[in-house]
């Protein structure tokens, strides 16, 4: 006899709970799922992963018992996917560069790199036309050599160099890992193919192209590493203190593979002896940093963010951009 397709399962459960058979039910997608769980752990793939009836059916159980176990046992399983290793890297799949302003260092970056690029994938955070705008569009219309597909992302002004890192790696969660930067970076030559080959996308790895305290002016990360640690705290902007909460956070996970040692530091700390060139090109950004940088380190040594408090977002936000 035929096993029933994952359709007609859901409809079993859908009317066991109509009916008030819990039993039967919980039976019914107890069974399913321990034959979802083999199918994985055979072969843990994204297509054999995507079970949409079955996810419907543990929900609709969950929902009516209130037992939230099976979801949860769900989501360890699912825990195990993730991308295969591949130590053959003739291309960066993903790099990251939100920009304010400074049109003419993101060109200096552009004109530094020195292996081709699978998607560029650029936030505009400058407040309109001007030169960082026609530099975004030039690059978005016409692409760059060596350079596979250019992206550009325009949310509402400076949105925050948090929130550009986490729409950059949300928009992209194929690409094999991620390349973060900001737009005043240059890379020294060789430097990039050093690095990369460092790099397994099968793992939870973290790498900084820059030595401390510049460590998060250009670093790569893999998938796994950001799954497991979450992604950056918007509370944190525009800038400054969400690179420390996730340096605590990824220091204290033990699973993540941190590559801070690397022949690619010394020459990249050499080619980039200044940071923050964006507070130096804009006296008015500059003046805003004294306010958004006290309230950040206010943010970061309080007790709130550390036990997970959601209070005060909207303060934050309109403390820091109120007119």
């Amino acid at each position: 006899m035929a096993e029933p397709c994952d359709q007609e399962r859901l409809e079993q459960v859908r009317q066991a709970l109509a009916a008030g058979d819990l039993a039967s039910a919980s039976r019914e997608v107890y069974r399913w799922f321990a034959d979802y769980r083999l199918a994985l752990d055979l072969l843990p793939t994204r297509e054999r992963a995507l079970r949409p009836a079955l996810w419907h059916a543990m929900a609709d159980l969950a929902e009516l018992s209130g037992d939230h176990r099976l979801p949860e046992q769900c989501w360890q399983v699912l825990d195990q996917l993730g991308p295969r290793s591949n130590p053959q890297q003739q291309i960066l799949p993903l790099l990251g560069i939100p920009i304010v302003n400074g049109a003419e260092r993101l060109e200096a970056l552009l004109a530094s790199l020195d292996m081709p690029i699978g998607t560029l994938a650029l936030v505009d955070h400058s407040s309109g036309p001007g030169p960082v705008r026609t530099l975004l569009d030039r690059l978005e219309h016409k692409g760059l050599p060596g350079v596979e597909q250019v992206r550009v992302a325009r949310p509402f002004g400076n949105a925050g160099v948090a929130r550009a890192w986490n729409s950059i790696l949300l928009a992209f969660p194929a690409a094999a890992y991620a390349l973060i930067a900001n737009h005043d970076v240059v890379f020294a030559p060789g430097a990039l193919a050093q690095a990369m080959a460092s790099i397994d996308p099968a793992r939870p790895q973290w790498l900084p192209m820059l030595s401390r305290p510049a460590a998060f002016s250009a670093f790569v990360i893999t998938p796994l590493a950001w799954n497991r640690i979450g992604l950056f705290d918007e509370s944190f902007a525009p800038a400054y203190w969400e690179d420390t909460d996730y340096r605590d956070r990824l220091e204290c996970d033990p699973g993540i593979e941190r590559i801070e040692q690397g022949l690619w530091l010394a020459a990249m700390d050499a080619a980039n002896p200044r940071h923050s060139a964006s507070l130096v090109d804009d006296p008015e950004l500059a003046a805003a940093n004294n306010i958004s940088f006290a309230l950040n380190r206010l943010w970061y040594f309080s007790r709130r963010r550390l036990q997970g408090d959601r209070r005060g977002s909207w303060l934050r936000a309109w403390l820091l951009n109120a007119p």
